[in-house]
């Protein structure tokens, strides 16, 4: 793959049909399960920590997990429209209900981790979650569990370590302000906490499918990249 973001492009906007399938049967019934459980979370949960209560860690490990689970039919379409497959759209969404049990169990012990390293302060948990972050996108290339990639994803996560790093926090970053600059305007018109969800579910059915078709490409070139540096040192050594 030469060009990531253009290719990003031309999937997301050429067939947009099949990401709005993809959005609708998956991303919008997580987001809706997400918002529920974590706003009845921070309305049971005491706050007794100075910095953050108990409610914002369970949010943080919450929000990681979602955002990992949710990838996996937009890993798999990605894969399957760039290598040609028929049947990419069903396809993806066989993955994401067939085998991705093994990618929820990594997703949480990766986010259990990693939120730990959040608390620590944010760098330890944005290490840990880039290190390990590639190893979802290969199990769904492969069809494979995430333990058997773990070892190809760790070492992709290694090289590429530090663009993975600003790529997550850029993204996080990017859609957290146009969230607030979308809730400002939204409680301009109206008081309505229901108006205030509807716009945040809204802004990520759009937003989070671009970007994880985006990391998906990246991972592709990645990948191609030390496919044909094993290849070229394959044959340096029989030189």
């Amino acid at each position: 793959m030469e060009n990531p973001l253009k290719y990003t492009w031309q999937l997301y906007t050429g067939k947009f049909e099949k990401m709005f399938i993809l959005m609708i049967t998956t991303t919008f019934p997580l987001l809706l399960l997400h918002s529920f459980v974590t706003n009845y979370i921070y309305a049971i949960t005491p706050s007794y920590l100075v910095n953050y209560s108990y409610a914002d860690i369970y949010y943080g490990f919450l929000t990681v997990l979602f955002f990992l689970y949710a990838q996996i039919p937009y890993i798999r379409y990605v894969y399957n429209e760039y290598v040609g497959k028929e049947d990419s759209l069903k396809d993806a969404l066989y993955q994401f209900l067939a085998n991705g049990f093994t990618v929820f169990i990594f997703a949480c012990l990766l986010s259990f981790f990693s939120t730990i390293g959040f608390m620590l302060f944010l760098i330890p948990g944005l290490i840990l979650l880039s290190l390990f972050f590639p190893v979802t996108y290969l199990s769904m290339f492969d069809e494979k569990s995430t333990w058997k990639s773990l070892k190809e994803g760790m070492r992709i996560g290694k090289k590429h370590l530090f663009k993975t790093m600003v790529l997550i926090l850029f993204t996080g970053l990017l859609e957290a302000v146009i969230g607030v600059m979308l809730s400002a305007q939204i409680f301009n018109i109206t008081s309505s906490y229901s108006a205030q969800i509807i716009s945040q579910i809204a802004l990520n059915i759009i937003v989070f499918p671009f970007v994880i078709v985006y990391l998906t490409s990246l991972i592709i070139k990645w990948r191609e990249a030390e496919d044909v540096l094993e290849v070229d040192s394959k044959d340096m050594s029989e030189i």
